[in-house]
């Protein structure tokens, strides 16, 4: 993998990781991988980041074989404009429902599913390994969503709610219970 990466990301590159860095519980083995790849890392921490984000300061402190720090950002989300692209991007671990801009047509990227799409509606990408074999771009990501539609944050599937507290909480428990079968 170390060498696929180099192959794809040259120093003057500038990759974001949606998490997952490594599944490795040997920090050293995590830090032995990070000083040799290529190119300027962002990372958004995934569920399997726990060593990673315990030594973060080392990360960032620490320059790898191209004299850049091993992780130059880490964070749980980051909202993002890249110049490749004509659109604002929202980098988050886990596929959610709704995000920053949806309705705008903002793009969601994320990982945590592996091999597998997300069964939501709206400009939501994958941009894991698992899935695509392969590190993508900017224009991957444009090209993939770009004319898929937008989502609205709301429809014609809100609540019809009263005045009543107690009837309220019921028509919540009667939805949670639906959406839950």
């Amino acid at each position: 993998m170390i060498a696929r990466w180099n192959e794809t990301v040259s120093s003057d590159d500038v990759v974001y990781n949606l998490g997952d860095l490594s599944f490795a519980h040997d920090f050293k083995q995590i830090e032995n991988v990070l000083r040799r790849l290529n190119g300027t890392h962002h990372l958004i921490y995934g569920n399997h980041d726990g060593q990673v984000e315990q030594h973060i300061q080392r990360l960032q402190n620490t320059p790898k074989h191209d004299g850049l720090p091993m992780i130059a950002t880490a964070q749980d989300y980051l909202k993002l404009k890249l110049p490749e692209i004509n659109n604002t991007l929202i980098l988050f671990h886990y596929p959610i429902d709704e995000w920053d801009g949806c309705h705008k047509g903002w793009y969601h990227l994320h990982g945590h599913i592996h091999d597998r799409v997300a069964q939501l509606q709206g400009r939501i990408l994958n941009v894991g390994w698992d899935l695509h074999g392969r590190f993508l771009t900017a224009q991957d990501v444009d090209d993939f969503l770009r004319d898929l539609p937008k989502i609205s944050h709301f429809d014609d599937k809100s609540l019809n709610f009263v005045d009543d507290i107690a009837q309220n909480a019921e028509l919540i428990r009667a939805e949670l219970q639906q959406l839950n079968r």
